[in-house]
């Protein structure tokens, strides 16, 4: 089933209907990966410094899975003739293949490094253009947030961003169908001024534009990404966003899968910390490639397994549930069934299950979805600048991706799976979930406490974050509000007075800037004063 159009956000726009007959594409896998040039010993030959840097935060350890396809047997591959070499999987040891002479087929799967060949894709379906099921033109409103602001709220991301969190620093892949017009949106200007979204790979088509196919992309991508005042701000406008073209939008073949195999495998090299997939599968053009529910097990399809590789090389894999709940299917569809990943289900803004959103568990028993946010009637930037109202879980994965880089950004010494644990925990039905709702709505709010609970240096009634830190702190001071911070040194040394910046003074929730000082790295106390009452702490400077 073409999930991708079951979101209920489709704007009319002219597509060609055609038919056409293209070459045959295969996946043919490879038995080891013997002789490489590649070794787990220098990782640095096939991994970014900022992918290292990702693993050894979590100990994750460099495998043979992660070395590169051996190109040895790529060259033999297409040395047979009238083959083209489409992308590579090195988790999977595969390559994907176009070919329109399918007597060669023979002759590769006579090679003995091969293990496996199969045919991916047969021909292009025509295409008619649909009618969205729900699109109002939104009446702007006066705060930043504009149409964003309840399904920002429905989550407490709004707490999130009042303390500053905003998605700065944290890299977010998103793979979908294309990203029309992106570049000529007034909600993504501040991205493109900023140089916070990189065009990457368009793994359908084979090229780096991402930009000039479908629109999908570019709506999923403004409910985390956009920044358009008093009409839309998404749940991460501080991201830094790169874009993968995956799917081809006119049909649906199983090659999807492997282009999404393979952009997780790119992202995962570049060192992107979080990706978002609004796209899942479940039933194909070719009904001899369709899968079951049986297979929604989190081990049967090859993107279901790619997103656990990737969740276990420490990236937070994001997904929607599905939009099948009212169909005979009514379960996810895969990737959503991954173990280790958060999968997204909808709600509407009473918090009440959008009849459309799929429902759990998966095939062995797990609960899924695992958390829910709002996807009916949720807001985003249409094509033609408006902003509109739509139906999919393809929103809610999105909205909820935004916060949870936010959530990442403000904890970067957590690890992916403790980010999942806390939104887990954060949320409604955390002790009784369901297969509907799963863990229920996320608190973000709660979400952040719980971690600075586990993490951060909580002594005398105060916490402070991040620590270590580079020198600027956010803290909260339980029945304080000092107008001062005293900077001492280990020597018991008075340094500096630094005043407190509040961002909520009835909590004592503030900032406070020691880049100012010129201090070195090493330990230092701060201490809190007000009426005779003080309260000390802790700071680490890295």
């Amino acid at each position: 089933m073409r999930e991708l159009f079951l979101i209920g956000i489709f704007i009319f726009q002219a597509v060609c209907t055609f038919s056409q007959t293209a070459p045959n594409k295969y996946w043919v896998r490879f038995s080891d990966k013997d002789n490489s040039s590649f070794s787990t010993n220098n990782p640095s030959e096939f991994l970014s410094e900022r992918a290292l840097v990702r693993r050894a935060k979590s100990a994750i350890p460099i495998t043979i899975e992660d070395l590169p396809v051996n190109s040895n047997y790529i060259q033999d591959v297409l040395a047979i003739g009238n083959i083209e070499h489409l992308h590579s999987s090195k988790w999977f040891n595969a390559i994907t293949i176009k070919t329109t002479d399918s007597t060669l087929i023979a002759e590769i799967e006579a090679l003995p490094f091969v293990s496996q060949v199969r045919q991916v894709r047969t021909f292009h379906s025509p295409i008619a253009p649909e009618e969205m099921l729900r699109s109002t033109a939104a009446e702007f409103e006066s705060n930043l947030y504009g149409e964003g602001l309840d399904q920002l709220k429905q989550i407490n991301g709004d707490y999130l961003h009042a303390l500053g969190f905003r998605g700065e620093g944290m890299w977010i892949g998103v793979l979908d169908a294309g990203f029309k017009r992106t570049p000529v949106l007034p909600i993504f200007d501040r991205l493109y001024e900023r140089e916070t979204i990189t065009e990457v790979h368009d793994y359908v088509d084979w090229d780096n534009i991402v930009t000039d196919h479908h629109y999908h992309g570019t709506y999923v991508l403004s409910t985390m990404g956009g920044y358009l005042q008093d009409s839309l701000v998404g749940t991460a406008p501080d991201a830094h966003y790169f874009l993968f073209r995956t799917e081809d939008g006119a049909s649906e073949y199983i090659i999807e899968e492997d282009n999404w195999v393979a952009a997780i495998e790119e992202a995962d090299s570049m060192g992107i910390d979080i990706v978002n997939s609004s796209l899942g599968y479940s039933t194909f053009d070719d009904p001899e490639q369709d899968h079951s529910y049986l297979d929604m097990d989190g081990r049967t399809t090859h993107i279901a397994i790619a997103a656990t590789m990737a969740a276990r090389r420490g990236m937070l894999v994001v997904t929607s549930a599905g939009n099948l709940g009212s169909s005979d299917w009514h379960y996810i569809s895969t990737p959503g069934d991954a173990d280790s990943i958060l999968t997204v289900g909808a709600v509407n803004n009473l918090g009440e299950h959008a009849p459309f959103s799929s429902f759990g568990p998966s095939a062995d028993g797990r609960i899924k979805p695992n958390v829910v946010a709002m996807g009916q009637a949720a807001s985003f930037a249409a094509n033609d600048s408006t902003i509109r109202q739509g139906n999919g879980t393809s929103f809610a994965s999105p909205i909820l991706c935004g916060m949870a880089a936010c959530l990442w950004q403000a904890h970067p010494q957590a690890t992916n799976m403790e980010i999942i644990d806390a939104i887990e925990r954060s949320a409604h039905l955390y002790n009784n979930p369901n297969d509907s709702l799963g863990h229920g709505i996320p608190d973000f709010g709660k979400a952040h406490l719980y971690l600075l609970k586990k993490f951060e240096a909580q002594t005398n009634g105060i916490l402070i974050y991040p620590n270590p830190s580079a020198g600027l702190i956010r803290f909260e001071v339980e029945g304080i509000t000092s107008d001062i911070v005293r900077i001492y040194d280990t020597q018991g040394r008075i340094l500096a007075d630094l005043p407190c910046v509040y961002i909520d003074s009835s909590r004592g929730i503030g900032t406070l800037d020691l880049r100012t000082l010129g201090l070195t790295a090493g330990v230092y106390y701060l201490q809190f004063e007000q009426d005779f009452r003080i309260r000390t702490v802790r700071a680490i400077l890295e």
